[in-house]
């Protein structure tokens, strides 16, 4: 006997329950912490004493959340047959049909409407950057994210995109440690990512994403990992006593904010391998409230460095 016209109104009644909890699973606001890259560019320009650059910092926060709102959108319609696969992704709002396809693709373009608006109002190169950006993140969705490793390497770059989006939104030159620090960190988070996900599908290599079928062990990844990590720790502390950053900072105090990168890092690195949290980078961070202490304690020293207290 067809079981279609039964399985129809329960699918129905799914989209007709559209909750703002489905919403908000759909726009993924918790993923707004990576948009605090923008304000990189504040700090470290020294510009934090000006309001103005406070307010245009404010709007590229909130242009490049909407515009990554509207990508993960897109990207869920797109996934959601393979999201229905997976043991965790199978909850987002499309895939589990909490929201229809069409309805998901108009909430996008809104959002991306939105994000595309506020760029605008702080000038052309910031609405290129996110108009750039949505398209590189679409052909990632499409297509890019089945080849090995060029995957990651978009990941690493959309990330760091932020920081030059927050530089030319307050119109200030970013340094170019900077810029290298926060590819590298980056690049080892994605590296977690795709590493975590290879470890939980194990030798089962068709129920993971294409570009992981060919994938190296895992082992391999922890190399990689590994050696981004320290080429990071390198490019960071190399940041801080170059003689640009002195004669900008007035000292070389800011070489005291080293021990937290590297307790930083070695302790996601450590939870990513005992815990398997590293599959979804930002939800690992979020939860782990020594990780949180150890980013303001940073910040705090940034702070009191920049300032000339220390």
């Amino acid at each position: 006997m067809e079981n279609h016209p039964a399985s129809a109104p329960a699918t129905e009644s799914r989209e007709r329950s559209f909750s703002p909890a489905a919403l908000v699973g759909l726009i993924r606001p918790r993923h707004w912490v990576k948009n605090s890259l923008v304000f990189v560019a504040l700090i470290f320009s020294q510009m934090y004493t000006h309001a103005d650059h406070w307010v245009h910092a404010a709007l590229a926060f909130a242009a490049f959340s909407l515009t990554a709102s509207a990508v993960y959108a897109i990207n869920d319609v797109l996934d959601a047959d393979s999201d229905r696969r997976h043991p965790v992704k199978r909850n987002r709002p499309v895939a589990s049909g909490q929201i229809g396809v069409p309805t998901a693709v108009v909430i996008a373009l809104v959002l991306f409407a939105a994000g595309s608006a506020v760029s605008l109002s702080l000038g052309v190169d910031t609405l290129l950057m996110t108009a750039g950006y949505a398209l590189v993140m679409l052909l990632y969705s499409v297509w890019l994210k089945h080849v090995m490793l060029l995957d990651v390497f978009i990941i690493a770059a959309g990330l760091t995109l932020r920081a030059i989006y927050g530089a030319a939104a307050i119109d200030v030159a970013i340094s170019s440690w900077l810029l290298i620090c926060a590819f590298l960190i980056s690049l080892m988070l994605a590296l977690v990512k795709r590493r975590e996900e290879l470890a939980r599908i194990g030798g089962d290599r068709d129920q993971g994403r294409p570009s992981l079928r060919e994938a190296p062990p895992v082992a391999t990844w922890d190399h990689w990992v590994s050696m981004v990590a320290g080429i990071t720790i390198l490019a960071y502390i190399l940041y801080t006593v170059d003689a640009e950053t002195v004669a900008r900072v007035g000292s070389t105090h800011l070489l005291y904010t080293t021990p937290f990168v590297i307790y930083a890092m070695f302790r996601y690195m450590a939870r990513a391998q005992r815990d398997n949290i590293g599959e979804d980078p930002t939800d690992a961070l979020l939860r782990d409230p020594g990780m949180w202490v150890t980013v303001l304690g940073w910040l705090a020293v940034v702070l009191l460095v920049l300032t000339g207290t220390v």
